[in-house]
């Protein structure tokens, strides 16, 4: 980061010199400057002149992604490199958000008196209709998750609950009519607890996570004849964990395991072995972690990989998890802890990747 500053300071020239047009502005700065204007007026910014129109936001080209924190009828997006808030955005009303990936929403409510089902946009605001939610199931599905953009033909959206040993999937391939019900009463032999995560589509396959590290995997053109569990449990060594999360990085499963008091430990899994593989940090990735939306990139920027952001705060302070100091920090002052007792959380909350 002191690389990049050090950079934008030789920017500016020496003083006396005389002064430049804004159109010569150095992209280090501008790119700042995009960085604090709300989202709506970051395309009046590169319509100004022309060698801004491929300006993006600092925290863009670091691919970070945005907490989009419900609160009443609005969002908050929050800009975990800038520590701040952007410009609140007006939400649909009376829905909740199932997921979020691609730089979509997929929304509903899910209620008998509200059935619909949707996509939402929140830097384009477009909504994209979906049929009806089949609502006359047993279970109430608790986890959905669809396979990439809306925009695509070949995106699948899926909803899933495991319950014990019984197993009922909803899934729907857009440009379909009708949602396609499965149900399993004894699906699986032994006992499955679904993690906190939602489902994730790696090669082509859905998989799920429960608590302990299994995985039940299946098919989405055929789950009922290809469900099976697969892999074994996180390290028997360590005590049963509160949340579980998993994410896809590199064409490999990763996962992130969080007690009570805040221990993290993050695995990879060994396809062939069926087990999960101890990892002792991240290198230049940075995970970000929430209910509803969570997923890894990577970092170019010295001193910003390594870390676990999270939907939780210190004061007004977002926190994040260092795995080179085994710590929590504060991203605007000087707090650290070593267990997540004195932190608040933003349960209403997902990450959003802004896709410009």
């Amino acid at each position: 980061m002191e690389e990049e500053i050090t950079t934008i300071k030789k920017s500016y020239g020496k003083v006396g010199e005389k002064s430049s047009p804004w159109s010569r502005l150095p992209r280090e700065i501008a790119s700042l400057i995009v960085s604090y204007l709300p989202y709506k007026n970051h395309a009046t910014f590169r319509a100004t002149c022309k060698s801004w129109s491929s300006v993006t936001a600092f925290h863009v080209q670091h691919q970070s992604p945005l907490l989009l924190i419900f609160y009443e009828d609005q969002y908050y997006p929050f800009n975990p490199i800038n520590n701040t808030y952007e410009t609140p955005i007006q939400k649909p009303p009376t829905t909740k958000v199932l997921y979020s990936n691609f730089g979509w929403l997929l929304m509903g409510t899910l209620l008998d008196y509200d059935p619909s089902i949707f996509f939402f946009n929140i830097f384009t605001n477009e909504r994209l209709d979906l049929p009806d939610f089949p609502l006359d199931i047993h279970i109430p599905i608790s986890k959905f998750s669809f396979s990439s953009s809306p925009t695509s033909s070949d995106c699948f959206v899926l909803g899933v609950r495991i319950m014990g040993k019984s197993v009922h999937i909803v899934l729907m391939k857009l440009g379909e009519k009708d949602w396609t019900i499965v149900e399993m009463r004894e699906g699986i032999r032994k006992n499955f607890v679904m993690s906190e995560c939602n489902p994730i589509f790696h090669n082509g396959q859905c998989f799920c996570l429960d608590i302990y590290g299994r995985l039940a995997i299946f098919d989405p053109m055929d789950p009922e004849s290809t469900l099976r569990i697969y892999g074994k449990p996180f390290s028997r060594k360590l005590k049963v964990r509160r949340r579980a999360f998993m994410v896809e990085s590199d064409g490999e499963l990763l996962s992130v395991t969080i007690s009570e008091e805040g221990q993290i430990c993050i695995y990879k899994l060994h396809s062939s072995k069926r087990k999960w593989i101890n990892m002792a940090n991240l290198d230049h990735k940075i995970l970000y972690l929430s209910y509803v939306g969570s997923w890894i990139e990577t970092t170019k920027f010295k001193g910003m990989g390594n870390k676990i952001y999270f939907p939780k705060f210190q004061a007004d302070n977002m926190v994040f998890y260092s795995l080179d100091t085994k710590k929590y920090h504060s991203c605007g002052d000087q707090f650290w802890s070593k267990d997540m007792y004195s932190l608040s959380e933003s349960m209403y909350s997902t990450w959003i990747k802004t896709m410009f």
